[in-house]
């Protein structure tokens, strides 16, 4: 059919938010106020719900609240608030003081960090058990925590304000009280053992049977409650995978029934006594996948203590850390092991870890929305229930997403999540803005001055809209997936489409910095059936629908539009467009060439045209048709390597546009080189006074042997080769133990010479414009607007692409000057530096003295730069 010219006949949508309409909304709880001191009846067994329609809000127990003052010491030096490693005073009645906080936000769950009597300090790591994984008894509330009481509170003021209570469980390893230094014999397990006799409170746990943990006690050998072995080293090798520690925490032997029992004992306690409604399953891929099925599904599984309080559906979902490569998914299997199935009796659900890197990488680091495209479908294909796949952003455990991207994109994340299938979970402080994982929450606690319990701020607002939408319309935790657009050249459009009971919304996406063409969207909205606008960023036209249900319009950069509506009758197909603008001669590779000459026709003599490459409206070249419609352009073909593109000729006046053409280009003509060398065993700092942590993992991953830069075009190169890179953390960027710190000096630019966070100059007194962080679990780019000293500056939501080369201990890092605005690399100074990070995002200590996670040789404020080189490309003649 033809495609209309007129605009007579379109529906048109206004773009303002309006209040969304019901859909088979379950019913809002009554507004109730803080329990605390109430000496009502505790309401502590509740029947379960339908938990695909909740939304969780996950809480760091010492890092939340403060409420009682009193149990935040325990006088062992354990509690300083001003240190990441300590505890800083959260506990339950801090929890329960701030109930209504948390479910005016929109949560229905509260999952918490858990409550157990841990190890509050472990001399070997020099790190604190503040947050809860490190047990030492599995059926006492840690006393920093508070009591049974206080947990009870919290349960029964839950319940009374219509919402559940996640406890999160470890099965897999106490604290760590015992240790190897040294060889390990797997069948001479008393050779150098180590009991950690300097932790706090003790060195064994203090419940039966894992207070029997001394592996040179003949007794405690026999009773097996232990895999006596030392840590990981390789995370690829099955047996080392579920019986070696991780982390060094000691192993539990999970095989033996007598810990299965005492786990079983353990976790149904807290069900009876306090009326916990599920479980989330901490480092669940550490256990052997049948293990769940004794521990949940037994006669005396805690789905059996579960149902005799009531609860016919007790939730579990487990923690199975894999992510999956782009356009695999590799992830998702390693997932499916643990996850119940048609055969087996496992875990109701995983922790959606594939679809957070996804996340990340789409709205954080402008990948190509293909990657989520393939991401939701896998989860929809793969999964028993995909409808309860825990979903998130950010956790404890993770670099927040802010640290990364920019406000716009978190948006764009948070609203994704909040309309795709699965349980949405939010993090404390996302709706702060927080940019560090474990901030605390109250003034005084880490990093906090001052109280973040803002109910007026603009994250806690742009959330609360969004579990509003969620919890009024079912079809976003109930209804059918179906992907219609996204971009496999890089960042730009990706739309989805809900359908659930008659209803239909539709998702649409601009992750691109610049205004991307929509182009064609099929709908389900004409004239006689105009949607409701729920969400709306950074859009401000109204939206045309034509006679056909086709919508076609500019996206402004990171914007994105929720739309929801009655289903057109007939459930109308993707139509055949009959295309006005069409290219004739556009290949599908091109090779070592600088300019491909294409032409095409139309329906539009005389008439402007845009040359639309990757979505790219912004720099989009205008072209004129002759008097025929016909028309010709060049395009540019010569960047190094190979790159995939897309293609739309649009007509801004008749708001028509080709179909998506695509072609990829591959060059390896080199316009500027530079190669320099690096001493080997350099990696002592600047002054050559620093020591690297003492972990044993730690090797010469940090220390630089080569750099080489070369640009093509408009990508820059980088490779970078290192005296060892590994991977024994399995990290999603493929390799650990050294993050870079880039700063380049671009010759047209004015920046600053001091060096964000990690401290020190620029080289040669010349100044940095652009600066790229890039290790294991993150990766990202920013500018010096806004950055200081202590901060780093205005993130660029872009993610270079890296490639690993492990037989030559390379790294190469692929700078597209398209995406940051830079049209050539000549004369462009490179400051490469090389540190260490935490999983969480934290550039590792510097102290006097190295321990296990600390470098020594220096002090706070010295430079956190272990090795560096500095290359300059050459400028223009």
């Amino acid at each position: 059919m033809q495609l209309c010219k007129k605009i007579s006949g379109l529906a048109l949508v206004t773009i303002l938010s309006v209040a969304c309409s019901p859909v088979n909304a379950p019913s809002e709880p009554p507004e109730l106020e803080s329990t605390v001191g109430n000496t009502a009846e505790l309401l502590l067994h509740v029947p379960s719900p339908q938990w695909q329609d909740q939304i969780i809000y996950l809480a760091m127990i010492d890092r939340f609240a403060d409420g009682d003052p009193t149990n935040n010491s325990q006088a062992q030096n354990e509690y300083d608030p001003t240190k990441e490693s300590h505890y800083s005073g959260g506990d339950l009645v801090g929890l329960v003081q701030h109930l209504d906080y948390i479910r005016k936000l929109g949560a229905t769950a509260l999952w918490t960090t858990p409550q157990v009597a841990n190890l509050w300090w472990d001399p070997l790591s020099n790190y604190g058990g503040y947050h809860g994984y490190w047990a030492r008894d599995f059926k006492a509330v840690d006393e920093h925590f508070g009591t049974l009481a206080d947990y009870q509170a919290l349960s029964s003021g839950l319940h009374q304000r219509g919402m559940y209570l996640i406890q999160d469980v470890v099965v897999n390893h106490t604290g760590n009280f015992f240790t190897y230094q040294g060889d390990y014999d797997e069948h001479k397990v008393t050779d150098n053992f180590v009991l950690n006799h300097s932790a706090t409170p003790g060195s064994a746990p203090s419940q039966y049977p894992f207070t029997l943990n001394d592996a040179n006690n003949a007794e405690h050998r026999k009773a097996a409650i232990y895999n006596w072995t030392p840590s990981i080293v390789n995370f690829a090798d099955p047996k080392q995978e579920t019986t070696y520690q991780t982390a060094d925490l000691d192993d539990l032997n999970t095989s033996n029934p007598v810990v299965r029992s005492a786990l079983k004992d353990s976790f149904a306690y807290w069900i009876e006594q306090a009326g916990v409604d599920a479980i989330r399953i901490d480092t669940a891929k550490y256990v052997e996948s049948d293990f769940f099925s004794d521990f949940l599904h037994a006669p005396d599984g805690l789905k059996a203590a579960a149902q005799s309080t009531g609860r016919d559906d007790f939730f579990s979902f487990g923690e199975i850390y894999e992510t999956s490569l782009p356009m695999a998914d590799n992830g998702e299997q390693k997932l499916k092991q643990y996850v119940s199935d048609s055969q087996h009796q496992r875990i109701d659900a995983p922790i959606g870890f594939p679809l957070y890197k996804e996340i990340s990488r789409v709205f954080a680091g402008g990948m190509p929305t293909q990657y989520l495209s393939y991401r939701l479908e896998a989860q929809m294909r793969l999964f028993n229930e995909p409808f309860k796949v825990v979903n998130f952003i950010d956790n404890h455990d993770v670099e927040r997403f802010l640290a990364a991207g920019n406000i716009a994109g978190f948006k764009q994340a948070y609203t994704l999540m909040m309309t795709v299938p699965g349980i949405p979970t939010i993090y404390q402080g996302d709706e702060q803005a927080f940019k560090s994982s474990r901030r605390a929450m109250f003034a005084g606690g880490y990093l906090s001055q001052f109280d973040q319990f803002n109910q007026h701020s603009p994250m806690y607002l742009f959330i609360q809209q969004l579990t509003e939408l969620r919890k009024k319309n079912l079809i976003f935790s109930r209804g059918s997936i179906e992907i219609l657009q996204d971009n496999a050249a890089g960042a730009g459009i990706l739309a989805y489409k809900r359908n659930y009971q008659g209803k239909v919304a539709y998702v649409i996406f601009n992750t691109a910095k610049h205004e991307v063409l929509l182009n064609a969207l099929q709908t389900d909205f004409v004239e006689n059936n105009k949607p409701l606008v729920l969400i709306n960023e950074n859009l401000q036209e109204t939206l045309r629908f034509d006679v056909q249900g086709l919508l076609t319009t500019v996206l402004p950069a990171q914007a994105v539009v929720v739309l929801l509506g009655d289903e057109r009758e007939g459930n109308q197909p993707q139509l055949d467009i009959a295309r006005s603008i069409e290219p004739k001669n556009l290949q599908s590779l091109y090779q070592n060439q600088v300019y491909a000459s294409i032409k095409g026709t139309s329906d539009y003599p005389h008439s402007d045209l845009l040359v639309v490459i990757d979505g790219k409206l912004t720099d989009a070249k205008t072209i004129h048709t002759n008097a025929t419609g016909q028309w010709q352009t060049e395009l540019a073909v010569n960047d190094l390597g190979t790159h995939q593109h897309q293609l739309e000729i649009y007509s801004p006046t008749a708001k028509v546009a080709s179909a998506v053409y695509y072609y990829q280009t591959q060059s390896d003509q080199v316009s500027a080189q530079v190669q320099v060398s690096d001493p080997l065993n350099d990696d002592h700092g600047l002054e050559r006074n620093y020591t690297k942590p003492l972990d044993p993992t730690v090797a010469c991953q940090m220390d630089i042997i080569g750099a080489t830069a070369q640009t093509g075009g408009k990508i820059l190169k980088l490779s970078l080769k290192m005296c060892e890179l590994s991977h024994i953390w399995a990290p999603p960027n493929g390799f650990d133990h050294v993050a870079f710190t880039l700063f380049f000096d671009l010759p047209t630019r004015t920046g600053m010479s001091e060096l964000p966070v990690i401290g020190g100059q620029f080289p040669d007194g010349a100044a940095w414009d652009l600066a790229h962080v890039a290790y294991g679990w993150a990766n990202y780019v920013y500018w010096p607007t806004q950055a200081t000293a202590l901060h780093e500056g205005e993130k660029a939501g872009i993610a270079p692409p890296m490639a690993i080369d492990y037989q030559n201990n390379s790294i190469e890092f692929t700078y597209d000057g398209a995406e940051l605005g830079i049209e050539d690399w000549a004369g462009v100074s490179i400051y490469v530096t090389t540190w260490d990070k935490s999983g969480e995002g934290n550039y590792r200590e510097l102290a006097e003295n190295a321990n296990t996670w600390t470098f020594g040789g220096g002090s706070l404020t010295s430079p956190k730069i272990l090795d560096a080189v500095l290359l300059e490309l050459a400028k223009k003649p």
